[in-house]
């Protein structure tokens, strides 16, 4: 701490500890970073306009003059040395709704916690796409610490026999035949991994190092899931290609969404890897209201234990995948606070955020024949003026959009009541227009759902037929599936 820091403080002594957080979980500690360069990393007991106390681990309280702040950051720090954060027990079912919308199969997750504080964690799930079925047992184990223990995996994978339909009403699997099966096992050993692994070629076993710090998916999974759980880059073990892989669980974004015909309040956490992202929306009662398997194209949606095998085959939801009526060109779906708006004309695509009255646009430019991207550009921003004379084009950059160069213009600004980006890509001879707008008080909550839809929008016929995407997608493409 600086001679400025000390002179600009004045120690307080006997605050009292915040309120414990809901289901008795440890919250993250808070942060208060200072103008100086400094930071301050404890328990915020006080905060006022012009005043932030703040006690750190030592059980000192250090009182700083908001001037002197220049960021507060609620549960971005560490955990309380020596106490674990609690898991909850709970049993949630789900079904599996493809990228289409079609139910193709059901997830169980549970957490079990023993009366010393020992957690077990289980995910079954099964589903079927194209001829082949999955079938994925999933759990691990860790101690009252939350530190890992024991981890399994089994995979099944299998096809119909004299085209038997998969997905006839009560079809369990058992009569497919079985083209890939294989159990693995993890035991933590110090600093090392013994894995043991059974398959069709016979079991074997062997040891990973520099396992040190390394947890298992789903309870890394679970953590980042609690209060203030924002794990960042975690190094995990990879059941599906047998080592150990790092995954970012971004910071938990709070967010509204639609439901029961007004706004409901969610938390959405997402988990990337290098094989893709995966997000779930959990409410203020930690029930998870939608979860991604495998992004938008593998999708878990509320159901019960009784329901959620009957309705395979024969339920459906929006698909998450909207193509345009020639098949030139789609839209993904960014999540639950978006829907389709019905009845666009050919070349044209549009997606709807009604809680925040944000809009995302898609449309074929065909007027423009043989124009360069620079003409192009400058055409759709005269457009854009005549559509918003209140929302001026304040920059232009060069951008890529999937793999083709782009120009994006951006509208509007901080003093702006609303923003927009402008994307103009080539295609086919023509030009696509792809409009985010949005209101500037709703643009940092929505702008990661822009992101998404840049980069993941169909720009060719042969990406408008769903297919797995994530670590799902690597084990279709190493099994030919």
């Amino acid at each position: 701490m600086t001679s400025t820091l000390l002179l600009s403080t004045f120690l307080l002594f006997g605050a009292q500890d915040p309120p414990p957080a809901p289901g008795g979980a440890a919250p993250a500690l808070d942060i208060v970073e200072l103008r100086n360069g400094d930071r301050l990393e404890g328990r915020i007991t006080t905060c006022l306009d012009g005043y932030v106390e703040i006690r750190l681990d030592a059980g000192t309280t250090v009182g700083v003059g908001m001037a002197q702040v220049a960021r507060v950051r609620r549960g971005a720090g560490g955990m309380l040395p020596g106490r674990a954060p609690a898991l909850r027990p709970r049993s949630e079912w789900f079904v599996l709704h493809d990228g289409n919308g079609a139910s193709v199969g059901w997830l169980h997750a549970a957490v079990v916690v023993a009366a010393d504080g020992a957690v077990q964690i289980n995910e079954e799930y099964e589903f079927v796409i194209g001829r082949r079925r999955y079938q994925v047992t999933s759990l691990c184990r860790a101690d009252a610490q939350l530190r890992p223990v024991t981890g399994y995996f089994r995979e099944r994978i299998g096809e119909p026999v004299l085209g038997v339909a998969l997905l006839a009403p009560g079809a369990d699997g058992a009569g497919d035949r079985i083209v890939q099966e294989r159990i693995v096992e993890a035991t933590c050993r110090g600093d090392e991994l013994h894995l043991a692994r059974l398959d069709r070629s016979g079991r074997s076993e062997r040891t990973l190092g520099g396992a040190a710090g390394a947890t298992f998916p789903l309870l890394a999974r679970e953590l980042a899931r609690l209060p203030g759980g924002a794990l960042g880059p975690v190094t995990v073990f990879d059941p599906v290609s047998g080592e150990l892989a790092v995954r970012r669980f971004l910071p938990p974004r709070a967010r509204r969404v639609p439901g029961d015909g007004t706004a409901q309040q969610v938390t959405e956490i997402t988990e990337a890897s290098a094989a893709g992202r995966n997000s779930e929306w959990v409410d203020a009662h930690q029930r998870t209201l939608r979860r991604e398997l495998a992004g938008p194209t593998l999708v878990a949606v509320p159901s019960s234990e009784g329901s959620a095998r009957a309705v395979v085959g024969a339920a459906r939801i929006p698909g998450a995948l909207l193509r345009e009526k020639g098949g030139d060109f789609g839209l993904w779906v960014p999540n639950p606070a978006w829907r389709v708006v019905d009845g666009q004309p050919a070349g044209q695509l549009a997606l709807a955020c009604d809680v925040h009255g944000a809009s995302i646009g898609l449309a074929r430019l065909d007027h423009l024949p043989g124009a360069s991207l620079d003409t192009a550009a400058q055409a759709v921003a005269n457009w854009f003026h005549l559509l918003h004379p209140g929302l001026g084009i304040g920059s232009r950059t060069a951008a890529t959009v999937r793999d083709r160069p782009a120009l994006r213009l951006e509208a509007g600004g901080p003093a702006a009541a609303a923003r927009a980006t402008i994307d103009v890509i080539p295609h086919r001879g023509a030009f696509l227009v792809l409009v985010c707008r949005a209101p500037a008080a709703a643009w940092e909550e929505l702008e990661p759902d822009f992101a998404f839809v840049r980069a993941s929008v169909e720009l060719d016929a042969r990406g408008l037929a769903p297919e797995l995407q994530g670590p799902l997608a690597e084990t279709g493409r190493r099994r030919g599936g």
